[in-house]
């Protein structure tokens, strides 16, 4: 038996995911002759037609869905085969790529950090702050390890990945010595209160505002902020008060500079996943981490 060509499958695959011929040439860098030729020596070979052209356009047949489905699979446990090899560079210091999640506290971030060096004090790490949409594609392209999150993935897609809880992190309100100490009593005297929150879609923010419901207070909102950092700034300055993960609070930019209001749990909670793609062999970095980083 002939072996099959792979070249020919991936031209094949191009058009395919690409939607045309056109398309397809501006990524190949070939003409559109030879891309056609290819495409029929891939048929012949394999004694299907693999697409039908209906006006003016190809579409793929029954055969060709079946094929683009192998295709998919083999282009992509090639492209995870030269992930790991980068992973394990000659020199032997491991690489990985972690995705942060637009908005994840610093000091959350800081924490999955300090635990891949210490767990590996040679490696050489790249980090990256995206939204969740844009961070998931690059880690189905295998261009990311990891991925720190608020929120898990879901929908049948969600099978491709893995995803561990790291653990609930939980939220106080907290504000400067000076604003803290003008205030009475909570939760009355959130009413009217300056008040930062984090901004939507963060996970904390409908907590917070689901906490002001069951309490019958209504702060005054002065801003709504993304990055966890600049809102604590915020606070620290003055502006008003701030929800905060204990992770950030007791960090060492904040004792002195921030207290947490008294009161009883919030029942407020950062979660924190890790997301990894189902992989024959994960990046060693982020299997570790899976398996033990926990907050």
């Amino acid at each position: 038996m002939i072996p099959l060509n792979y070249h020919h499958l991936y031209y094949f695959y191009v058009v395919a995911t690409e939607g045309s011929i056109v398309k397809a040439k501006e990524k190949l860098l070939l003409a559109q002759p030879t891309i056609s030729g290819q495409i029929r020596e891939l048929e012949s070979q394999l004694g299907r037609q693999l697409f039908e052209r209906k006006k003016q356009r190809l579409y793929l047949t029954e055969e060709g869905r079946l094929v683009l489905e192998y295709a998919q699979r083999i282009f992509d446990l090639g492209q995870e085969m030269s992930d790991s090899l980068k992973d394990r560079p000659p020199e032997g210091r491991l690489r990985a790529q972690v995705g942060l999640v637009t908005g994840t506290p610093r000091a959350i971030a800081q924490a999955l950090v300090d635990h891949l060096f210490a767990s590996f004090p040679k490696a050489h790490l790249t980090v990256r702050e995206d939204n969740l949409g844009d961070l998931e594609a690059e880690l189905r392209a295998h261009r990311l390890d990891l991925i720190l999150s608020d929120a898990a993935l879901s929908g049948e897609e969600s099978e491709e990945f893995i995803s561990r809880l790291a653990g609930r992190v939980p939220v106080v309100l907290a504000a400067a010595p000076k604003l803290a100490r003008k205030l009475g009593p909570l939760p009355r005297a959130l009413d009217g209160a300056p008040m930062i929150l984090p901004a939507h879609p963060s996970q904390v923010y409908h907590q917070v505002l689901e906490l002001f419901g069951r309490w019958k207070v209504k702060p005054d909102v002065v801003a709504e902020v993304q990055d966890v950092e600049l809102a604590r700034r915020l606070a620290v300055a003055g502006r008003g008060i701030v929800p905060l993960d204990q992770e950030t609070l007791k960090a060492r930019h904040s004792i002195g500079t921030l207290v947490a209001l008294p009161s009883k749990p919030l029942g407020v909670y950062e979660p924190v996943y890790l997301i990894a793609r189902q992989r024959r062999w994960l990046n060693p970095m982020a299997e570790r981490a899976l398996d033990r980083f926990r907050l």
